[in-house]
């Protein structure tokens, strides 16, 4: 459940420069911090901090509370709203390990601790504590410290990681929802480790007994898992073997013709519906923990790696787990269902190992290709975390009609993660980001530029402090009240029904006591199974996906709906009359237009 290494760590929020241990300026270029005739002074000056750290954890009985840090994300602040898809931002260190140990003679030092709680309780913080000289040559650690949603120490095992992260996103794929796990960082700094330990624990969990039972069938569990490089996808599960397509299990014929893809390429594109289509990428069922796992241990050692500076053993592509998970049938469902609610998704990302340029410097021209394309993507993630969370916020009063762009397009990865950055997207998603990051001080500056990368995408939904509450949209599913939503329910499952739902008691699908909130955050599998305990069969799964289709859809024409500057919602009439009066100036324009051609026919210009 841990690294196999050893050590301890820490961390912080907001960029800092706090010198410890002497005066004056730091100088820009560091001494070897491990080495030398200042390594013991640095010895001492990280263990003074990380003492001094672990008393303020203890006086502040930290460490130990366990958070739904996925959870509290779910709600925003502004006007009450609902956030559809939020993302959850964790930091993790990794152990100093024995080789690290022995280079540096026992000097060797952990430079990211944990720092305390961040503002407010819902942040903690990490310190990467950087050896520089400072003009008068003393020797000191340079301070900066970063805010995350939760910080993992080197004392902290993969079972800590997954119960406090990994077990909430597999419950709300068990839903029906969007979970996406994705760990970034420098080679070497435990990305894999991480992933790889979040995989396994998942597949137990998916099997621990909550599918088991006289009435349920299992749910449908079906694993897939592909790399990219850069625009090029390969299926870990497929490899190409004399014109066929190996897959770990057997044999498939190649595709006929011997034109189209190679074997196992993978491609990723948008239907005419908008939907992400992934073709030529093998699913594979998983009917126990067992398969399940054997699958996983396949296609991580199909991964492309190459030696790298800082990594002998580098992972040079994306590694993306697709498990899709289907909802509970019961046992009047037949086998494949048209009706029945959709199959949640969970994302396990392994990304390539960021670099800088320094260390790339003595790679091969294929290398600084590859590296270019991992950090490119990269950038094209964070552009997309940060578009799609502003998107999130109200408009700009003095613009309301503006919405931030979300470049999913820009890269492969992206997107095939379009649900998560999709504002229209009709279900909840939520997104884990795992920065890892190494303790040792000779790579304190690559900790300082993951951290700076990772931070910044904790962007806090939040009312402005003097801004006042948004009007309430009235066609705001969200907001409405038990009764409101109950009319709403009975217009939508018995109105034009009722030879098949006249008997339908809509409050044992929203129960007495819920509102409009409540409804919108009900999980479509869930949905489905209080109507149709009432409404069985074909006739119940065909009004539970209308009925939960529509209601969707009125939470994303919501979340769309054009304001005014003042933020009143524009009324049905307000924009039937701004359609037709853009069409009378189109006219207008058109008339005029045509009159100026005839003019100039005429030579009249």
């Amino acid at each position: 459940g841990t690294f196999p290494i050893t050590t301890t760590t820490a961390m912080r929020a907001r960029p800092t420069n706090a010198p410890l241990g002497g005066g004056g300026f730091s100088s820009s270029k560091p001494n070897p911090p491990t080495s030398g005739e200042h390594a013991v002074r640095f010895h001492e000056l990280a263990q003074r901090e990380a003492d001094a750290m672990a008393d303020t954890m203890r006086s502040l009985n930290l460490g130990g509370q366990q958070r739904d840090v996925v959870a509290e994300k779910q709600q925003s602040t502004v006007n009450g709203g609902l956030e559809t898809s939020t993302f959850t931002v964790a930091a993790r260190v990794r152990p100093l390990s024995e080789q690290e140990m022995r280079q540096d003679n026992d000097n060797a030092f952990a430079c990211v601790t944990p720092s305390g709680p961040g503002k407010g309780g819902r942040t903690e913080t990490a310190a990467v504590l950087t050896p520089k000289i400072n003009l008068r040559g003393v020797p000191t650690l340079e301070k900066q410290t970063f805010a995350f949603d939760k910080f993992f120490g080197a004392d902290s095992g993969d079972d800590d990681l997954y119960v406090s992260l990994g077990a909430p996103l597999v419950k709300r794929a068990m839903a029906g929802q969007v979970g996406v796990v994705f760990a970034y960082g420098q080679t070497g700094s435990g990305k894999t480790h991480t992933m790889g330990g979040l995989l396994r624990r998942v597949a137990g969990d998916l099997f621990s007994g909550s599918n088991s039972g006289s009435e349920k069938k299992k749910r449908a569990i079906n694993f897939s898992y592909f790399e990219v490089l850069g625009n090029n996808c390969q299926d870990c599960l497929v490899v190409a073997t004399n014109g066929k397509k190996t897959q770990w299990g057997g044999t498939q014929s190649a595709a006929a013709g011997g034109a189209g893809p190679q074997p196992g390429a993978v491609q990723i594109g948008e239907g005419m519906d908008g939907g992400v289509i992934t073709r030529n990428l093998s699913s594979h069922a998983a009917p126990d923990a067992r398969t399940l796992l054997r699958l996983i241990d396949v296609a991580q050692s199909r991964r492309s790696t190459a030696a790298t500076e800082k990594n002998a053993t580098s992972s040079r592509s994306h590694g993306v787990g697709i498990i899709t998970i289907g909802a509970e049938q019961f046992d009047s469902d037949s086998e494949q269902d048209p009706y029945g609610p959709r199959p949640g998704v969970l994302y396990v990302i392994d990304l390539a190992g960021s670099e800088r340029s320094a260390d790339s410097a003595k790679h091969s021209k294929e290398r600084m290709d590859e590296t270019k394309a991992v950090n490119l993507s990269l950038m094209s993630l964070k552009e997309c975390i940060r578009a799609r969370t502003a998107a999130a916020k109200p408009a700009d009063p003095n613009n309301p009609n503006a919405r931030p762009h979300v470049p999913y397009r820009r890269s492969k990865l992206t997107l095939l993660m379009k649900d998560v950055f999709d504002i229209e997207c009709r279900r909840m998603c939520s997104t884990v980001v795992v920065a890892c990051v190494s303790p040792s001080a000779r790579d304190a500056a690559h900790s300082v530029n993951t951290l700076t990368y990772a931070a910044p995408l904790r962007v806090a939904i939040a009312a402005t402090k003097d801004a006042a509450p948004l009007p309430v949209d009235p066609k705001d599913p969200v907001q409405w009240s038990h009764d409101r939503a109950c009319d709403w329910l009975e217009e939508q499952i018995v109105h034009g029904n009722e030879k098949y739902a006249s008997g339908v008691d809509v409050e044992r699908i929203l129960h007495p006591g819920s509102n409009g909130r409540e409804l919108c955050s009900l999980p479509e599998p869930e949905f489905h199974k209080r109507l149709r305990a009432q409404i069985p069969g074909q006739m119940g799964a065909h009004l539970g996906k209308k009925t939960y289709d529509a209601l969707w859809a009125l939470i994303v024409d919501a979340k769309t709906r054009r304001r005014r500057p003042d933020g009143t919602v524009l009324t049905d009439e307000d924009e039937a009359r701004e359609v037709r009066q853009a069409e009378e100036a189109l006219a207008a324009r058109s008339a005029l237009w045509a009159e100026r051609d005839k003019a100039m026919a005429r030579g009249g210009f």
